[in-house]
């Protein structure tokens, strides 16, 4: 072992140097005491090895990098901490915009750095109007808020991100931003070459097709608008082929080597060709993390060629990460630098041990040598040793990814040890159709042909995707944070919309999927958060704001019945459902009053209003089915967005209305809740959605104190986002809000 460890200090000098520095940016990052430890261990087995030059280097550079991390983190605390402390605070603010504009809630958002008089940093800015140009400096007037927190479990934790992004708070602008300064004509012709070359990669092609989506995910690292397309690679644990990364800055240097040796250019000139190739690639496709890694490694391997030294892989990566921790102390708490460095090192560590595994691959003839082989079987040889190769490496970077995955996204794809090898000659050959393409330009048919081929080369690799995740046990998820074997969730989904999930017994049932971005940016992440994987949809009535999300659903998980309140209506999304539904053979039944439909042994829904199905013509609030869950000896009643009318066809149908708990929207032209159906109900608390606009989504302040004064719990969701219900072993329901933890218990 010591052996071992003194020849891995002696090949790997600087991965010793960069996981000490590490681990001092871990402790000035807020976590001094497992920090110290860390760092404590690497430096006793270089004492004892009697390496203490590489000791001492590696405390240097530990104290640099705390130190630049520390003098970095510093404002952004101070600032972050005043802004939460005063809360919001009305400025003109000056900002040069730093990243490419994203359309968000009806107006764009960016990354901007701060200049003027006033503070200073990174901030989140909120825009309206049209998006500003990435690298141009804007003015407006606004306010700086503290970065809004999740408000369903499993959320994107956006006060993090924007923490590791250097930022100290959002800045929400009231009106349109006024251009002060417009983009460098450096910045400019970026934009332009990087449109060019967007451009020249798909051309000939349906732009809003699956195979330009492909091609610009794989070339570009674009993220595809396409959640069956997304759920294919991710389940076959191919996603990482969407995302510019070391392996596709390898490609690009791989596919100019081979340009370069049929041109007969000599190897030291051609490595100076090849890094500027690589470079210019990870320039285009936006100097991301992962890629400017790539390039750096890819200068210091090749640079010990020229310098006609031996390379070494993890040596290079110990350079990289050093670099990075100098230069960003922020980037190595990122999920995708970690996945990237940690694969790398896995690579590096046991490609060697795991490629031992498929040595029966390359079993050559026992009494053959090799000179007799002859030409096809020397080339069966060589191509059963690439193949065990590559199976060798896929495993060392599955063993490597597995941690940090579950860890991460609570997630795991057994199957991506045989479908990376196999994805990646077929994206090998994507990336080098797309260079050729762009070279091609000038000739714009010839470029349209080019493009055509790699469409097909593009469902090829859909193809291999789409069959591994098809394969059993391709991938599982691991369950995060459940709050009990059995629950339900209500949902907070922004603007409007609504969505709750219940899992019972090892059966997952939606009800409403919010909008489609609120499904993307909530429903979809919390599932997934859980593990969980509805077989049935109930959906309560033909609005957007309540479906919209619901044919990706249908692309995300195994849905095989839903349950629909009308079976014609004017809503766009509520057509497109019902003729995916179809598509795929999914079992739609239409609601009948009276009528129970079971979800497990334990849970059924009954159907206690049915909207006038002839009535397609009516607002959808109208047209809501109110249903009622009988779950484990609790009643809960989903009256969605139903108003007065629905209320009064209700208590007069002469049905028992009895509730434990109401979940309820906001009509939008109507009251809603009235003191005699809530007297028919008699509950004893209320989930009620909330918006801050439109007005007619607030919930009336004398209303919730009237309930409040009745005895009715309110679970206010603007205040506690969503809401968990649990029952207890001991018979109780703990219904506990996600934001504020204002908790409930009932007993029957």
């Amino acid at each position: 072992m010591i052996a071992w460890l003194r020849r891995s200090v002696e090949r790997h000098p600087l991965l010793w140097v960069a996981a000490v520095a590490a681990c001092a940016v871990l402790a000035v990052d807020g976590s001094p005491l497992v920090g110290a430890l860390l760092a404590a261990l690497p430096l006793i087995l270089l004492l004892k090895l009697g390496r203490v030059g590489i000791a001492a280097t590696a405390l240097f550079f530990a104290a640099l990098a705390g130190l630049l991390h520390g003098i970095r983190l510093g404002p952004q605390q101070v600032a972050r901490q005043k802004i939460e402390a005063t809360g919001s605070r009305h400025a003109s603010t000056l900002a040069q915009v730093l990243s490419s504009p994203q359309a968000s809630g009806g107006g764009w958002s960016a990354l901007v750095d701060l200049r003027g008089d006033g503070p200073r940093g990174k901030v989140w800015w909120w825009g309206r109007g049209h998006a500003a140009e990435q690298g141009s400096i804007i003015q407006a007037e606004g306010r700086f808020l503290p970065p809004p927190p999740p408000r369903n479990p499993g959320e994107f934790d956006v006060p993090r991100w924007l923490h590791r992004q250097g930022a100290w708070a959002v800045f929400e602008a009231r009106g349109p931003a006024r251009t002060i300064e417009a983009p460098s004509t450096i910045a400019r012709l970026t934009t332009r070459i990087r449109t060019w070359f967007r451009d020249a990669v798909t051309a000939g092609l349906d732009p809003t097709g699956p195979d330009a989506a492909v091609i610009r995910a794989m070339v570009l690292g674009e993220n595809p608008d396409d959640d069956a397309l997304i759920e294919a690679y991710r389940a076959s644990g191919t996603l990482h082929v969407f995302s510019v990364s070391g392996m596709h800055v390898a490609m690009v240097g791989a596919i100019g080597w081979l340009v370069l040796r049929l041109l007969s250019v000599p190897r030291r000139q051609a490595v100076w060709l090849i890094l500027a190739g690589m470079f210019t690639y990870a320039w285009i496709s936006g100097m991301k993390a992962p890629a400017a890694r790539s390039v750096t490694m890819a200068a210091i391997l090749l640079g010990a060629f020229l310098l006609r030294r031996r390379p070494d892989l993890l040596n290079a990566l110990g350079f990289a990460l050093l670099a990075a921790l100098l230069l960003d102390g922020h980037l190595i708490f990122q999920p995708g630098v970690q996945l990237s460095f940690g694969v790398l090192t896995a690579i590096g560590l046991a490609t060697a041990a795991a490629t031992r595994l498929f040595a029966w691959l390359k079993r050559r003839e026992p009494y053959l040598p090799l000179p007799l082989y002859g030409p096809w079987r020397s080339r069966w040889l060589k191509l059963r040793e690439n193949i065990a190769t590559s199976l060798g490496a896929s495993t060392a970077a599955s063993l490597g990814s597995l941690p940090l995955t579950g860890w991460h996204f609570g997630f795991f794809s057994p199957v991506s040890i045989f479908a990376s090898p196999l994805i990646g000659l077929p994206v090998f050959a994507l990336m080098a159709l797309a260079l050729l393409a762009a070279a091609l330009s000038p000739l714009p048919a010839l470029r349209e042909k080019i493009n055509l081929l790699n469409g097909r080369v593009a469902s090829t690799c859909t193809g291999i995707a789409t069959r591994a995740a098809e394969v059993p046990g391709a991938s599982f998820g691991i369950p995060r944070d459940r709050p009990g074997p059995h629950f339900l969730v209500v949902y907070d989904i922004r603007h409007g919309g609504g969505g709750a999930c219940l899992h019972d017994a090892g059966l997952t049932l939606l009800l409403d999927t919010g909008h489609r971005p609120g499904f993307r940016r909530t429903l979809l992440p919390s599932l997934r958060h859980f593990a969980l994987r509805p077989q049935s949809m109930a959906l309560s009535h033909p609005d957007g704001d309540h479906l919209g999300g619901g044919t990706d659903a249908l692309d995300a998980f195994p849905v095989r019945q839903i349950l629909l309140p009308v079976a014609r209506a004017r809503s766009e999304g509520f057509r497109s459902l019902q003729e995916a539904a179809i598509q795929r053979g999914i079992s739609v039944v239409h609601g009948t009053a009276g009528e129970s439909y079971p979800i497990s042994p334990s849970a059924c829904l009954e159907v206690l209003h049915q909207p006038d199905p002839l009535d397609w013509h009516a607002v959808a609030d109208e047209r809501v089915m109110v249903l009622r869950l009988h779950w484990r000896g609790w009643r809960i009643l989903f009256l969605s967005d139903a108003g007065l009318r629905t209320e009064r066809a209700l208590l007069e149908s002469g049905r028992d209305l009895r509730a434990d708990l109401i979940v309820a929207g906001r009509h939008r032209h109507d009251a809603s809740l009235g003191d005699d159906f809530l007297a028919a109900v008699k509950p004893r608390a209320i989930i009620a959605s909330h918006a801050d606009f439109p007005p007619e989504e607030n919930i009336p302040a004398s209303w919730q104190a009237a309930c409040e004064h009745a005895g009715i719990r309110i679970f206010h969701q603007g205040r506690c986002g969503a809401v968990t219900l649990v029952p207890e072993s001991d018979g109780t329901l703990r219904i506990r809000g996600f934001l504020d933890a204002s908790e409930l218990r009932l007993t029957h």
